[in-house]
């Protein structure tokens, strides 16, 4: 006689343990590449690269139930003395899911300036290092073997239906008049637009405020001419650019700043050729960019006729518009025209 367990255990899996947990370790890698990407790639290519993140981070909640009806569950049958982590391990991706879904739909901004996607983004960082251990610990070699067809299409049908609840969500946020309808193609969403004094003052990573941000004594020199904030004002005019952080936010604002192509085309020696442009901070963050983009980078030093402040990157800062936040250098101390091409740095400053 067959008990109803017996019966569960003969029914044809749509994916054995080994592929849910090989097809798992996939995804949390690649929702964390297509994050990080989403950051380096132009403000015009995000948006693809969001929704693909966003599918495959319900793809992973799609094929969470799987893998506790496998492997979770035997692995606490077993009584591994390792067990906690790996259910922490679990909980923590499935945290990391649902914060991006709250900033996705505006139900939650976070703490402040501690944005519900900067949470999400530190739990992302928590997850990697524990899914290091547990490839290490519990180590699945792949094989030829696992591509069987019904994986294929189940993966592919699992696909589809997470494509589909993305879009769902996307309508069901607009129809219900929720605070993400309002967000731009990177995810972010508004905090400041045109109102300088409302947007938020944040910093990357170790990144500080200069003890002395006094814009008459400021030491700001261009391809080793040295130039005053007085002087940017005179040749300032108005670009209007959005300012997008990575923690989930952004501001447009109309900013007055000189193109480095016109500051470049007086000051660079007769003769001096280069590859890319570094700009440096007094602090000591920097950001190299092509030559090229010489007419697409602008060194800003107010707001609607306003200095800028200390906060927003004043006396002098770097516009990029169409980059995210961190290749806007605040205060700008040097630019120097350089032989080493632009894509001779971690597409991410480190610190």
């Amino acid at each position: 006689m067959f008990w109803p367990d017996d019966v569960a255990r003969q029914r044809p899996q749509l994916l054995t343990n080994r592929q849910v947990n090989l097809l798992l370790e996939v995804l949390v890698v690649a929702a964390a590449a297509t994050g990080l990407l989403s950051w380096v790639v132009p403000l015009d290519s995000a948006r693809a690269v969001t929704v693909v993140h966003a599918v495959i981070g319900l793809l992973i909640v799609v094929m969470a139930p799987l893998k506790i009806r496998g492997s979770v569950r035997a692995g606490f049958r077993r009584r591994r003395s390792t067990r906690w982590v790996s259910a922490g391990f679990g909980l923590m991706v499935v945290a990391t899911v649902m914060l991006g879904l709250a900033h996705a739909t505006g139900l939650w901004f976070g703490v402040g300036y501690w944005s519900a996607l900067w949470t999400h983004t530190l739990a992302g960082a928590v997850v990697i290092p524990l899914l290091i251990w547990h490839i290490t610990t519990r180590p699945v070699q792949p094989s030829t073997t696992d591509l069987t067809r019904r994986a294929v299409l189940s993966t592919g049908a699992a696909t589809i239906i997470s494509a589909a609840v993305v879009g769902a969500q996307e309508l069901s946020v607009d129809a219900l008049g929720l605070a993400g309808a309002e967000r731009v193609g990177t995810g972010s969403h508004d905090a400041g637009s045109f109102d300088p004094d409302s947007m938020p003052v944040v910093q990357w990573l170790n990144d500080s405020v200069p003890a002395d941000t006094d814009a008459e004594g400021w030491s700001l020199a261009v391809t080793g001419t040295a130039v005053t904030i007085a002087e940017l004002w005179a040749m300032a005019g108005t670009v209007t650019a959005r300012l997008d952080c990575t923690g989930g936010w952004f501001a447009v604002q109309n900013w007055d700043g000189v193109p480095l192509s016109a500051m470049l085309s007086t000051l660079l020696p007769a003769g001096v050729t280069g590859r890319s442009i570094t700009v440096t901070s007094a602090t000591g963050y920097r950001r190299r960019f092509p030559l090229s983009a010489a007419d697409r980078l602008h060194l800003a030093v107010g707001y609607d006729g306003r200095q800028l402040r200390s906060g927003h990157g004043g006396p002098v800062r770097l516009v990029v518009p169409d980059r995210r936040g961190p290749q806007w250098v605040k205060w700008v101390v040097r630019v120097e025209v350089s032989s080493v091409p632009a894509w001779a740095q971690s597409p991410l400053p480190l610190s």
